[in-house]
């Protein structure tokens, strides 16, 4: 009897546990049609270009700390790439610029409903003094993916590509040269935020304008 009432229990967790992942999935779904019906009827840019980039480039470069003394996340490149995305303009042009703080509203919607996403990818210097990056397009398929989960805009992978190759070869220098006692790489991480400035949980493309950010920073392996 005890054997039965154990299994009548197991099988209430798993009938509650199957419950709840319809519930995650039927809202999850209807999520998903919102923001692909506020998507279609958007007449804004559907993805920036790297046609229409514009640089700024650093007028004193930083001082590169020493491979053996890299730490992850501590070191950060010259320059990052900014691009701006609004309910009226779409994505704006993409820019290249020094590296500088974000500055955010105390009511900013990445601050209090977390509306945000990131992505890692790494820059290698091989022993033949060529950058590479290691599959880039499977980072790109994820980040919009993601993106239209969280109900934020999708924008083109191969432009976006581009526009870190761009990066990379501005601060090329950071790139470290790796060796068999210090294997490091130049670590990538594109992230997007939603900056509106509103304490309330409304539907992105209705009210919310997002920044896409994307900064690199030094990372020993």
């Amino acid at each position: 009897m005890a054997l039965n009432v154990m299994q009548m229990k197991l099988a209430g967790m798993i009938s509650c546990k199957q419950v709840i992942r319809k519930v995650i999935r039927i809202q999850s779904d209807l999520s998903s049609r919102s923001c692909f019906l506020l998507r279609c009827l958007s007449t804004v840019p559907s993805s920036f270009k790297f046609s229409d980039l514009e640089v700024e480039v650093i007028k004193t470069p930083t001082a590169k700390p020493d491979v053996k003394s890299l730490v992850f996340g501590k070191y950060f490149s010259d320059h990052m790439l900014s691009i701006e995305w609004t309910t009226k303009s779409g994505w704006a042009t993409p820019r290249i610029h020094p590296l500088k703080p974000l500055q955010l509203h105390p009511a900013a919607k990445v601050l209090h409903y977390a509306q945000e996403l990131f992505e890692g990818l790494k820059a290698y210097r091989g022993e033949d003094g060529i950058i590479r990056l290691f599959r880039p397009d499977q980072n790109m398929k994820r980040m919009n993916d993601t993106a239209s989960r969280c109900c934020m805009p999708n924008f083109d992978g191969e432009e976006l590509i581009k526009l870190i190759c761009k990066l990379i070869e501005i601060d090329q220098e950071w790139v470290p040269c790796s060796s068999s006692d210090s294997p490091c790489t130049l670590y990538v991480r594109p992230t997007m935020i939603g900056v509106e400035v509103r304490v309330q949980k409304t539907l992105p493309k209705e009210l919310i304008e997002l920044d896409l950010t994307l900064s690199l920073f030094i990372l020993s392996i």
